[in-house]
């Protein structure tokens, strides 16, 4: 199996883990009304491991299966396909010219790309009571920037090292 088909299939199988434990443990990790994104942490991290088509796929499939199991009952499935793949075709493009991965630009990622995620999912699909909707999306930002430096631990043990070796293969 070539570098490249076994990293797809790693973070295939991270995302996949990740929807899981959005479904099984969301509202255990419930802080009052706020519950962390998950896989938008996988996302976002493995867009880091990736290039701007790469991301985009990720975000697309992170996008799709988030949509399916929790599409708001006012709307906002296109919204939640449209605003994940965006995002994680930033991170991926941002990877491929400006930056190296590393922890702190991790988290700032992660931080900036759940704001990012919420505000076009906003522009997309308005949510009736704004002041509620900002407020959820600090917190939600807050406390998937909490998640983001374990996921990140994880997403770089099990992508990063497939890269370093996918780079030094020829």
């Amino acid at each position: 199996m070539s570098p490249a088909s076994a990293r797809a299939l790693r973070l295939g199988t991270l995302l996949f883990v990740a929807i899981c434990a959005q479904c099984v443990f969301a509202n255990t990790l419930r802080v009052r009304s706020v519950t962390p994104d998950i896989p938008l942490v996988v996302a976002i991290l493995g867009s880091m491991f990736h290039d701007a088509n790469g991301g985009a796929t990720i975000g697309f499939a992170t996008g799709i299966f988030h949509a399916a199991l929790a599409a708001p009952p006012s709307g906002g499935f296109t919204a939640l396909i449209v605003s994940r793949l965006l995002v994680c075709f930033g991170v991926g493009w941002l990877e491929e010219r400006v930056f190296r991965e590393s922890v702190p630009l991790a988290i700032g990622l992660v931080a900036l790309g759940s704001l990012l995620a919420e505000c076009l999912f906003f522009v997309i699909a308005p949510q009736p009571n704004i002041a509620h909707w900002f407020r959820q999306m600090l917190a939600t930002t807050l406390y998937n920037m909490v998640f983001a430096l374990p996921i990140y631990l994880i997403v770089h043990r099990w992508i990063g090292s497939l890269r370093d070796t996918e780079d030094n293969f020829f």
